[in-house]
C-alpha cells in the first residue's frame, strides 16, 4: 500500500459533504446538551453521528488522512464556536486515525475503518480535559466535577461511538449495493 495516495476533488467534496453532515446534526442534538456541564454528555450526544459519519466517510475514500481531513473539515466549522471543538476534533480524528492505521496498515478492511471511526470520539474524551484546562484555565476537578457519573457517561460516549460505527458500516453496505458508494 502507498502510504501517501493523493486526494481527489471528488474525494475532498465528499469528506466535506459528510462534514457539513455532522455540523447539521451537532446543531440538532448540542443545543440539547450544551448547558449539562457533566463531562463526558456533549461527547456521548455527538458520537454515534461521528461513528457513522466516519464510516462512510472512510468506506468512500479508504485513503490514509480521509478521516482527518473529515474531523479537520467539520472542526473549522466549529472554531467560530470554540478552539476547545476544532482541537478535539483535529488531534482526535488524527488519534484515530494514526491508531487504526498502526494497527490495519490500510482502510481495506471493514475492522480498520470501524476502529478509526469507533476511536475518533473516545479520544476526544481525553482531550476535552487537556485542552480545557490548557485553553480555558479550568482544573481537571473543575472539569469532572462528578467523576462517578462522568465516567459513565465517557463508557456510553465509546460504546455509542462504536454503536455509530457499526450502523455506519451497515448504511454503507447498503449504499454500495445501491451503487451509490463506490
Amino acid at each position: 500500500m502507498k502510504v501517501l495516495q493523493k486526494f481527489t476533488v471528488k474525494d475532498i467534496v465528499f469528506l466535506a459533504i459528510l462534514a457539513a453532515a455532522l455540523t447539521i446534526t451537532g446543531m440538532l442534538t448540542m443545543p440539547l446538551v450544551m448547558t449539562v456541564t457533566l463531562f463526558g454528555v456533549r461527547n456521548a450526544a455527538a458520537a454515534i453521528f461521528y461513528g457513522i459519519f466516519g464510516v462512510i466517510g472512510l468506506m468512500k475514500v479508504r485513503k490514509p488522512g480521509a478521516l482527518f481531513l473529515l474531523g479537520l473539515f467539520n472542526g473549522v466549522v466549529l472554531l467560530m464556536m470554540s478552539p476547545v471543538m476544532f482541537l478535539n476534533n483535529a488531534v482526535g480524528s488524527l488519534l484515530a486515525e494514526a491508531v487504526a492505521l498502526l494497527i490495519f496498515r490500510s482502510y481495506q478492511s471493514d475492522r480498520s475503518i470501524i476502529t478509526a471511526a469507533g476511536l475518533f470520539i473516545p479520544f476526544t474524551l481525553p482531550l476535552s480535559i487537556v485542552f480545557g484546562m490548557l485553553l480555558n484555565g479550568q482544573s481537571f476537578a473543575q472539569l469532572v466535577e462528578r467523576p462517578l457519573v462522568s465516567s459513565l457517561f465517557c463508557a456510553g460516549a465509546v460504546i455509542l461511538s462504536f454503536l455509530g460505527a457499526f450502523i455506519g458500516r451497515k448504511i454503507g453496505k447498503e449504499l454500495q449495493k445501491a451503487g451509490k458508494l463506490i
